[in-house]
C-alpha cells in the first residue's frame, strides 16, 4: 500500500483551499463581468434612443414639422448613422473597483455588427400606434419607449426592442477574450498557489520530521538527543515535550543501570561470605560448631533482609502493597515505637526522646503496622549513624488537615546537596554514613514508598540537634477531624 507523506497531505489540502477560492473568485469575476456588461449596453441602448428622439425632433421642427414625420422625409436609419449613435455610448466605469476589463472599443460607424445593434431593434410610431419606419416589433413584444417633441409637443414615439440574451458579435468577442484572459490568470495564480503550497508544506513537516527522528533515536536507547526549543507555537511545544520525555529517559535508565550494579553488589557481599564459610568447613579450615553455624545464619538473615527489602520496593513501584487503614492515635503509636527502641539507645549511649505535643493530636487514618514500620526505620537510622553521646528524638505536631512526625537527631549531619537523594535506594552518604555500620542503604527508600503510598509525604532537612531531621506528613482522618 503507497504511504500518503504528510508534506503532500498538507501540499494537496492548500492547493484545495486555494483552488476551491480561485473557482470561487473567477466564477464571481465573470457573471459580475456578464452582469456589467448587460447593464452597460442596456444604459448604451437607453442614451441611444434618447438622444435618437431628440434628433428626430428637432429635425422634424426644422423641416416642416409632424408632417416631416408621417411623410417619410426623415430616414432614422440615416440620421442614425450621421449621428454615430448605433452603439457609441460613453464607457462603462471599471468593473470591481478598477481591476475588472473594459468593454471593447467602438467599431466604424455603419458597420454590419454596428447596424445590427440599433437599427434592427428600432421603430417609430404615431401616438395612435400606427407604424411609420423602421422595424416593426412583434405583438405583444416588450420595448423601450422615447417620445419624439416637435416644438415641444410630443408628437410620436420611437420603440426599442430588448437586445437578446446572449450577446453576439463584437461583444460576443469581447467577453470570450476576457473570459480568456480570466482563465490564464487563474492558472497563473493557481500554478503559484501549488509552488508556495509545496514550500509551506515543507517548511510545516520539516519540524515533524525531526521529532519523528528524535523519537525514533530515544527509541533505539539514544537519550542524548535533544530538539531546538525556539519555536513558540505548538510544534515548539511538542519539541520541548520529546526533550524533557528524553531527559526523563536518561535519568531513569542511569537509574535503572545504577540499581542493578548496586543490587548485584549488596546481593554479592552476603554470598562471598556465605561461600568463604561454606569452603572453609568443606576444607576443614574451620570446624562445624555452633559459632560456624551462627556466621552463616548471619549472612543468610542480612541476605533474606535484603531480597524482602527489595520485594517490598518492587510491591511499592507496582502499587501492590496491601494495606489495611484504619483510625490510629499517632501519641500512642509514637510512645510504642519510643519504647522498642529505648533498649537499643541504651546499649549505643545515646539519648532517646519523644516530645510531648503542645495540644491534644487528631487522629489519623494510615495502616497501623506499616507507620510503625516506618517509624522503625527512622528511629534505627537514626540510633545507627548518631555519634555517642549523643540523642535522638521524636516530635509530633499537629498542622492544618495534616499531622506531620518529626525524627532528627545530633552529629554528625548530612551534607545539603544529599538531602534529596537519601531516599534514593541503595543510597549512601560517604565517609559520615557508611556501609560499615551495616544495613541495605534501603530503609528511607522503604519509609518514603510506605508514606506516600498511604497519601503522605516525606522530606529530610538539618536538625537543630546538629544532625538530620526527616519529616512524615500524613493527613488527618475525616471522620475524626
Amino acid at each position: 500500500m503507497m504511504r500518503i507523506r504528510l508534506v503532500h497531505t498538507l501540499s494537496l489540502l492548500l492547493v484545495s483551499v486555494v483552488g476551491v477560492a480561485m473557482l470561487a473568485f473567477a466564477g464571481l469575476l465573470a457573471w459580475n463581468l456578464r452582469s456589467g456588461f448587460s447593464d452597460y449596453l442596456e444604459a448604451a441602448d437607453t442614451d441611444a434612443l434618447s438622444r435618437f428622439a431628440d434628433v428626430m425632433g428637432r429635425l422634424a421642427s426644422e423641416q416642416g414639422g409632424v408632417a416631416a414625420l408621417t411623410s417619410g422625409r426623415l430616414n432614422g436609419a440615416a440620421v442614425l448613422d450621421s449621428l454615430g449613435i448605433s452603439h457609441r455610448a460613453p464607457p462603462p466605469p471599471p468593473l470591481l473597483g478598477g481591476l475588472g476589463p473594459r468593454p471593447p472599443p467602438p467599431g466604424p460607424a455603419g458597420s454590419p455588427d454596428d447596424r445590427v445593434w440599433f437599427p434592427s431593434r428600432a421603430s417609430i410610431y404615431t401616438l395612435d400606434g400606427r407604424f411609420l419606419q423602421g422595424n416593426a416589433p412583434p405583438p405583444g413584444a416588450p420595448y423601450a419607449r422615447a417620445l419624439i417633441r416637435v416644438d415641444g409637443v410630443p408628437a410620436a414615439e420611437v420603440r426599442l426592442l430588448p437586445r437578446p440574451p446572449l450577446p453576439s458579435g463584437v461583444e460576443a468577442r469581447f467577453l470570450r477574450r476576457q473570459y480568456a484572459g480570466i482563465a490564464g490568470l487563474a492558472v497563473l495564480l493557481f500554478a503559484g498557489a501549488l509552488v508556495l503550497a509545496v514550500i509551506l508544506a515543507r517548511h510545516w513537516v520539516r519540524p515533524l520530521v525531526a521529532v519523528q527522528a528524535a523519537t525514533a533515536r530515544i527509541a533505539r536507547g539514544e537519550h542524548d538527543v535533544r530538539l531546538d526549543e525556539h519555536r513558540g507555537d505548538e510544534i515548539g511545544d511538542v519539541m520541548r515535550d520529546v526533550n524533557v520525555m528524553a531527559a526523563s529517559l536518561a535519568r531513569l535508565e542511569g537509574a535503572r543501570r545504577r540499581w542493578i550494579a548496586e543490587i548485584a553488589h549488596e546481593l554479592r557481599t552476603p554470598l562471598a561470605v556465605l561461600r568463604g564459610e561454606l569452603e572453609a568447613l568443606a576444607d576443614g579450615v574451620r570446624p562445624l560448631g555452633p559459632d560456624a553455624v551462627r556466621s552463616l545464619d548471619d549472612e543468610v538473615q542480612r541476605l533474606s533482609s535484603l531480597v524482602d527489602d527489595l520485594h517490598l520496593l518492587a510491591l511499592s513501584d507496582l502499587n501492590a502493597l496491601p494495606f489495611h487503614p484504619e483510625v490510629v492515635d499517632p501519641a500512642e503509636l509514637a510512645g510504642r515505637a519510643i519504647r522498642r527502641h529505648a533498649r537499643l539507645a541504651a546499649e549505643r549511649g545515646l539519648k532517646l526522646d519523644l516530645v510531648p505535643p503542645a495540644a491534644a493530636l487528631p487522629a489519623i487514618l494510615v495502616d497501623a503496622r506499616r507507620l510503625e514500620q516506618v517509624l522503625g526505620n527512622l528511629l534505627d537510622n537514626s540510633l545507627k549513624y548518631t555519634d555517642a553521646p549523643g540523642c535522638v528524638r521524636l516530635r509530633l505536631e499537629a498542622d492544618t488537615g495534616a499531622l506531620r512526625l518529626v525524627v532528627e537527631d545530633s552529629a554528625p549531619g548530612v551534607p545539603p546537596e544529599a538531602y534529596d537523594r537519601l531516599f534514593d535506594p541503595l543510597y549512601r552518604v560517604d565517609r559520615t554514613r557508611n556501609r560499615t555500620t551495616g544495613g541495605s542503604g534501603l530503609g528511607l527508600a522503604i519509609c518514603r514508598a510506605l508514606v506516600v503510598a498511604q497519601g503522605g509525604g516525606i522530606s529530610a532537612g538539618p536538625s537543630d540537634l546538629g544532625g538530620l531531621a526527616v519529616c512524615v506528613t500524613l493527613p488527618v482522618a475525616k471522620a475524626a477531624s
